[in-house]
Order: structure tokens, then C-alpha cells, then sequence
């Protein structure tokens, strides 16, 4: 079975987000094929042909149809240009993420309307790897879903989508600048999803709003869990404790990192008792910065994914983030990070701060595997726990191991993803 992924980002080892990786590595790379649209370079072993198409170049292409916008490249080829391009990249992204608006967000979609990204080279790609698959995410980005329909239309392979975000409901905003937004991108998943044959949901809570939304009757699939550690002996922690966060600040992250900083700092017995050692490849503004270290909290640049587990599994304390009450508390409401998997993997209590109406939180809640915040008077109760009663944080250790063996099961979710890919891939028959 041939199968061609669609992602926003390039499968790199750097970014913690590699469900897809996860869920496909029982493929065989030689039948594994990704189309990314970012000046990104991969990396991952799971794949063996990448094709990357430059927004840098999309905008050149209005105004010089010649222009290259899409090309082949090898897993971890870095050359001159690919530098250049990831270099425009960053400078692109670090503007876009300052500056984020909804007319920004509807120019660039304009931008990918008017450029050429329907190139030889992008149709040789296809026509050469001929997937009998396409997997992609219900993602927001409307230029995406295009490029994805167009796919599917030109190789007539079947498709599978994973609903892992809130791409679809009028509910994380009010604004008028969201609400038109969301129309034209409401539009353009339900055009993505008559074309797609079978779905999978990040958790029930998605599964839900998602099957009401579309009409469909989607399979709910995490991202599986390679081994469970045993749970941590919280009678032998020494102070001071080790939080760690790995991931983005972005989308309000960096602002309940700051409450929780604000917060020990008006702990005086937690002096001494807690680190917070935050692996991050969000570029924090120098205030910022200087706001959250300090007596608590040490910001370092983002690690090898590897690299990453391994500081998780050195830990005494996961700390999970989400936007408490600001304006994205609603943005990972159907979401349901890689890192959660991660974290239960390593049998440890987790700290999670966040607006308690998403899915994330709500997951925690329900299981009873987290210290669970959504206030910053929570916070601080959460911390008196942490420092004063130790031992009660391995019931949390001890409840996360049993939620990370019984529902997030490998070989159960890639034998849910193998029974998908074969219906769909059957029905071509």
C-alpha cells in the first residue's frame, strides 16, 4: 500500500507533533510519501520521499509564473538554497506570529489563490509515487484543503482524515474577524470531506462535534504509546522538584507559564523546592523572557525529540500548558496534544494549567492523572500539594499508568489504523 501524507509542517524530529509518524511507521518508508508547505527540512525515517512546497516562493509565483514553488528533497539535505529558504522561513513566521490576524490569515490565503503552486513538478510527484492512499488533517488552512483536493482528484486515490482540532465550530470566538474567517474555512473541510472516505477523531469530545458537523462516524485514535514506565515513587523524590515542559508557547502557553512563575513566586516555601526547565522553539520576546526566569523557571531552546523524552523521563513533575482565560483558552478545545501520550508514557504525575472546557483538561480531569488548574487560586493549591504532600502525587503516577496501558495501547490503535487504510484501500477494488 502506497500512502501520501499531507502536513503543514515537515516531518522533523524537532517538533514534538509526530502522530503521523507514530501511526505509519509499520508502513515501511519505501511506501511512505509526505507533501509539506513549509521551508522546513525533514528528517524522519519513516519516510523516504518528501515533496515541500515554499510559501517564500508562492508569493514570488504572483509576480514571476516561472518560479520553482514546489520541489523533492531528501530527508535531512540541507544545501545552500534550503537554507536560504529556511532561513526567509523563520524571519516569515516570527513576523506572523507578532502581528496574527484574521486579515493577515484571509491576504495569505489570497496570496495562495493567485500563486502557482499546481506545477510539473508537483504533479510528477504525484504521478510517479501514485498513492492508493491520501491521509491528511481537517485543517484550518484553506489553501491546504485545496492543494489536498486536487490530489485526490488527479492520483484517484481514497482518503483519510484526522479531525484533531477545532477547525469547524463558531465556538472559540466571537470576534467578526473569526466568525468570517471560520465561514470560508468551514467551507472548505466540508468540500475536503465529501472526498474523504473514513475519519479518525483525537479524542470523544471530537469525535462528537465532529460526526454532528460533518455527517460522519468517525474512530477515535491517539497517538499510541511504545512503552509505559512504571509509575514514579514520589516517597523518594528530593527537592527541589523538576518540572519540565517540551513544546510551544505559542497561543497563550507562555502566559499561564508566566502565571504559574507569578504564582511560586508568592509561595514563600516553594524557594528552593521547584525548577522549571521549560525546552521550547517559540522565540519569546526579551521582556518575556526576562519576566519568567528568575528564582523558578529556565527557558532553553528546543530539543531532538529524542532528547526530549529523555528529559520527560528525568523529571519528577510533566508540566502541561494551554491558555487559561485569555483570548485562545478556546483554541485547543478539541485538541489533544502529542505530549500528552508522551507524558503518559513516562508514569508521572502531570501538572496541567488550562481552561478546564477543553478536551486536554477535561481528559486529565476525568481520569484523575493530573493536578488539574484553571485558576490561578488553583495553581497555588496545586503547588501547596506539590511541596506539602508528596506522597499523594503517586496516586496520579499510578493512575496515568494504567490510562497509558489500557487506552493508549500500540498495537490496538495501529491495528484500528491498519483495519482503515485496508477497507478504504478495498473499496478501489
Amino acid at each position: 500500500m502506497k500512502i501520501l501524507v499531507f502536513t503543514v509542517t515537515a516531518w522533523n524530529s524537532k517538533v514534538g507533533a509526530n502522530t503521523w509518524e507514530t501511526l505509519l511507521e509499520q508502513y515501511g518508508s519505501e511506501n511512505v510519501a509526505n507533501v509539506c508547505i513549509r521551508d522546513e527540512i525533514p528528517d524522519s525515517k519513516v519516510c523516504s520521499k518528501y515533496f515541500a512546497i515554499s510559501e517564500n516562493k508562492i508569493i514570488k509565483s504572483i509576480f514571476n509564473r516561472r518560479i520553482k514553488t514546489g520541489k523533492e528533497i531528501l530527508a535531512g539535505n540541507v544545501n545552500i538554497e534550503s537554507e536560504e529558504d529556511l532561513a526567509l522561513h523563520d524571519q516569515l513566521y516570527a513576523k506572523y506570529r507578532k502581528k496574527r490576524s484574521y486579515f493577515y490569515l484571509m491576504a495569505r490565503e489570497l496570496v495562495w489563490k493567485l500563486g502557482k503552486w499546481r506545477t510539473k513538478e508537483f504533479d510528477n510527484f504525484l504521478d510517479e509515487f501514485k498513492p492508493d492512499v491520501i491521509l491528511h488533517s481537517m485543517e484550518g488552512y484553506i489553501h491546504l484543503n485545496r492543494i489536498i483536493n486536487y490530489a485526490i482528484k488527479r492520483t484517484k486515490a481514497k482518503a483519510v482524515g484526522y479531525i484533531w482540532d477545532d477547525n469547524f465550530s463558531y465556538k472559540q470566538s466571537s470576534s467578526l474577524g473569526f466568525k468570517i474567517y471560520r465561514f470560508f474555512q468551514r467551507k472548505s473541510l466540508k468540500r475536503l470531506a465529501k472526498k474523504t472516505q473514513a475519519f479518525f477523531a483525537i479524542s470523544s469530545k471530537t469525535k462528537v462535534e465532529a460526526d454532528k458537523f460533518f455527517g460522519i462516524n468517525s474512530t477515535v485514535v491517539t497517538k499510541p504509546i511504545d512503552e509505559v514506565l512504571l509509575p514514579t515513587d514520589y516517597t523518594k523524590v528530593d527537592f527541589p522538584l523538576k518540572f519540565i515542559y517540551t513544546g510551544n508557547l505559542l497561543i497563550g502557553r507562555d502566559r499561564s507559564l508566566l502565571k504559574i512563575n507569578n504564582c511560586l513566586n508568592q509561595i514563600p516555601e516553594a524557594k528552593d523546592k521547584v525548577k522549571i526547565e521549560v525546552y521550547t522553539q517559540t522565540k519569546l520576546d526579551e521582556n518575556m523572557i526576562k519576566m519568567l526566569e528568575g528564582d523558578f523557571c529556565q527557558v532553553n531552546p528546543a530539543v531532538p525529540q529524542e532528547e526530549a523524552l529523555q528529559k520527560q523521563k528525568e523529571a519528577d513533575v510533566l508540566l502541561f500548558l494551554e491558555d487559561i482565560d485569555g483570548k485562545d483558552a478556546k483554541t485547543a478545545r478539541l485538541s489533544f496534544s502529542t505530549k500528552i501520550t508522551d507524558y503518559l508514557s513516562c508514569g508521572k504525575c502531570i501538572f496541567a494549567v488550562g481552561c478546564l472546557d477543553t478536551a486536554p483538561m477535561q481528559y486529565f480531569k476525568e481520569n484523575d492523572i493530573a493536578l488539574v488548574a484553571g485558576k490561578e487560586n488553583e495553581i497555588k493549591e496545586n503547588f501547596r500539594i506539590v511541596l506539602q504532600e508528596t506522597k499523594s502525587l503517586n496516586k496520579y503516577a499510578d493512575n496515568v499508568y494504567v490510562v497509558a496501558k489500557d487506552k493508549h495501547n500500540k498495537e490496538k490503535i495501529l491495528q484500528i489504523v491498519r483495519q482503515t487504510l485496508d477497507n478504504v484501500v478495498s473499496k478501489t477494488k
